[in-house]
């Protein structure tokens, strides 16, 4: 969770204690961009993180395993023989990080770059050869199944594998291609498969992923040293735990834009397809959307920054191409584009303030039928806030005035729903909570000194007090678990979805490494622009003590889990911190609530069994469980087709799932934005999402409950 809302600045005691570290580090020593920033980073974990590890064989191992399991993931490049040799920096990167020295980064990069040139050149040769498809062989691709290959020979035929898997794949996309366009998917897998071999379509496929493979080497063998060298500081720094992380200038930018929901550009959406950038979509009300002749589907060929020297973008990679064409309000760009109908277009545009509508918070009305329950919907994808801004646009905000608009239509219940929310800012969360209770605290954070504090509802009012229920899945992280937890030890709201949420405990802050570096090195050569540094400062705790670090927020109301098979969650990441637990704090439960979580457990278990669309999908869940476990895929045409084909057709019933008529109609309120050309269009599109949620549709039937005992309540 990000405390974003104070930057870290530096505490007098926090300066004098960076000095000393940095000052008896390099004492003498004239260091490099790269030593500046360890040593900035390395000195601020010790200072300010809280838990942090002492420089020695500890620290040396976890970066070690991070670095190279980051180089290489999948035991695609490196063999034994080049482990034994990078083992004998395990336990010295200490050592390194203390005298400034970068051998071992140096030493793994010239060892990568072997490598890959090494397999660019095996598969060169490999691809040169068609394949037949006939023999009874087998590739594992789950990685940590599979050793490292022992030698060279052994890389070789790996490799040898992959490509004829991935061979495999496009030839069967283009067998598909071939078939009947509105023809059922089980009837084109039935005819292709009884089509003989088509040697033309292999060496189409083997071109595809020749071109493909090239491509992939050469931006790796292209990467520039700032960037592999943030991904070694990264893994420095998540051996201290996985949410604190180095923000290199371009990541930062990123990470504010989320937290935003704005950004400064053309507000156009860019793909890479193929050797070029592609516009996938422009943003309403953007300032491509205004000028009017970028358009979808044109390929930008080159940017330039007003009447400065075009930069060719070709085979560049998005993000590369991304810097060029964002910029500041009120700059210029140009950009050379071809059109679909091939035509060479130069248009100039004028960057300006984008908004990203689907990153805020917005709501519907449910009616469930003439003689049924108006209920209230919100949907809220992250904790926003413009910290930048003291007018700009913060969640909670936004959250307080959809649900008085909630109010003015008189719904009978409202439904918050957080899935997928991997958090935000704390401050949101808690001023969030407290548009549900009238007071009282919502969550305590401790830190590394062990002092206690408890944050509290801002305010006394209440904004809605009606039924209320959230909804979570395993990627409901953070600021969602605060809120999550809150409303639940309140007894204020019934938490529905998966088992339990992400389980992320932690609170962290930013450090602007630049406005450190003026602290320290007023007059320091040329290392600016140096990124941030998000580390972890606290942990949170439920009002009741318990963490939610490591095991989540537990749902009151079970749904099938469509992630189960996918290994999700704090528990699953390198060196997370533990759960514990601290004292309760004094908290009044909500006295208004009129239900018995009993019997809305019984009564949504009983529709789950009814249910034919999550029998379906807790038949996928076990079979996906059992394809994770059985992880070779064969590299015979009939057998690869075939297990495709039970793939392919299971994934699309999974897309065809459909509530059961209900009568259920959606009306979408105004959202707290501008109005623009293209909303309509969109919110037709989340309308139809909404309508065919069968998560919501249960979650729909839960609320009619609550609602329906507030009733009788009433009545008795």
């Amino acid at each position: 969770m990000k405390r974003l809302a104070v930057r870290l600045l530096p505490t007098t005691l926090g300066i004098v204690l960076i000095l000393l570290l940095l000052t008896t580090t390099l004492a003498g020593q004239e260091i490099s961009k790269e030593q500046a920033l360890t040593q900035l980073i390395m000195s601020s974990l010790n200072t300010w993180h809280y838990s942090p590890l002492k420089q020695g064989d500890q620290l040396s191992e976890k970066t070690f395993t991070l670095y190279l399991k980051n180089l290489d993931y999948n035991k695609r490049f490196f063999t034994e023989t080049d482990l034994e040799e990078l083992e004998q920096y395990k336990f010295k990167l200490d050592d390194e990080i203390s005298y400034g020295s970068n051998e071992f980064f140096n030493v793994s990069g010239d060892l990568l770059k072997k490598r890959i040139l090494e397999v660019k050149t095996y598969t060169e040769e490999i691809l040169t050869n068609p394949f037949t498809f006939v023999e009874d062989e087998y590739l594992e691709v789950d990685a940590e199944k599979r050793a490292y290959p022992k030698d060279s020979q052994e890389l070789k035929d790996l490799w040898r594998k992959i490509v004829k898997y991935q061979t495999l794949g496009v030839y069967m996309d283009l067998l598909l291609e071939q078939g009947e366009q509105d023809a059922e998917l089980g009837k084109k897998f039935t005819a292709i498969m009884q089509k003989p071999f088509q040697p033309q379509l292999e060496s189409k496929a083997r071109e595809k992923v020749s071109k493909d493979l090239k491509r992939t080497f050469e931006r790796m063998l292209q990467e520039k040293t700032e960037d592999r060298f943030s991904r070694y500081i990264n893994a420095l720094t998540s051996s201290f735990d996985p949410h604190t992380n180095y923000f290199p200038p371009k990541v930062k930018e990123d990470f504010d834009i989320e937290m935003t929901g704005m950004l400064e550009g053309i507000g156009a959406t860019l793909q890479e397809d193929g050797d070029y950038i592609k516009v996938v979509s422009i943003v309403p009300g953007g300032p491509s959307w205004r000028q009017g002749q970028l358009k979808a589907g044109d390929l930008i060929l080159k940017v330039a920054q007003r009447d400065e020297e075009p930069v060719d973008v070709t085979n560049m990679p998005v993000d590369e191409a991304v810097k060029l064409i964002r910029g500041k309000k009120g700059t210029e760009v140009r950009l050379t584009v071809k059109k679909p109908e091939g035509q060479i277009e130069v248009i100039s545009i004028i960057r300006d303030v984008v908004i990203i509508e689907e990153t805020y918070a917005k709501s519907l009305i449910i009616n469930t039928g003439k003689t049924g329950k108006k209920m209230g919907y919100i949907s809220l994808p992250s904790f926003y806030h413009d910290f930048d801004n003291a007018k700009g646009r913060t969640s909670s905000e936004d959250v307080r005035i959809e649900l008085e608009k909630l109010k003015k239509e008189k719904v009978e219940g409202v439904i918050l729903d957080l899935r997928n929310n991997g958090g935000g800012a704390l401050d949101d969360a808690v001023k969030m909570a407290g548009l549900f209770i009238k007071s009282g605290p919502i969550v305590q954070v401790k830190n590394k000194q062990g002092r206690i504090k408890a944050l509290n509802d801002p305010d006394s009012s209440v904004v809605y007090s009606g039924p209320l229920v959230v909804m979570i899945n395993s990627l409901s992280a953070s600021a969602s678990e605060i809120l999550a937890a809150a409303l639940q030890d309140y007894g204020r709201a019934v938490i529905v979805g998966s088992p339990s949420s992400f389980g992320k405990g932690s609170v962290q802050e930013m450090v602007d490494l630049d406005f450190l570096l003026d602290y320290l090195y007023p007059r320091s050569p040329g290392y600016k622009p140096l990124g941030s540094l998000k580390l972890t400062v606290e942990k949170f705790y439920r009002i009741n003590g318990d963490s939610t670090q490591y095991k989540g927020v537990l749902s009151d109301l079970v749904l099938p889990d469509p992630y189960a098979y996918l290994d999700i969650g704090e528990k699953t990441l390198d060196y997370a911190m533990p759960w514990d637990k601290i004292s309760s704090l004094s908290y009044k439960k909500w006295e208004r609530q009129a239900w018995k979580l009993e019997e809305l457990k019984n009564r949504s278990l009983q529709r789950i069994e009814a249910n034919p669309n999550f029998t379906l999908v807790e038949k996928n869940i076990e079979q996906v469980r059992q394809q994770k476990e059985q992880s070779t895929q064969p590299l015979k045409l009939d057998e690869f087709l075939e297990k495709q084909r039970m793939l392919q057709l299971e994934a699309q019933k999974l897309d065809a799932l459909k509530p059961e008529e209900r009568g259920y109609k959606f009306r979408a309120l105004d959202t707290t934005g501008a109005k623009e050309t293209g909303r309509e269009e969109r919110t037709q599109e989340w309308l139809k999402q909404v309508g065919s949620d069968i998560y919501l549709e249960e979650t729909i039937q839960i609320l009619n409950d609550m609602i329906a005992a507030g009733k009788l309540a009433e009545a008795a």
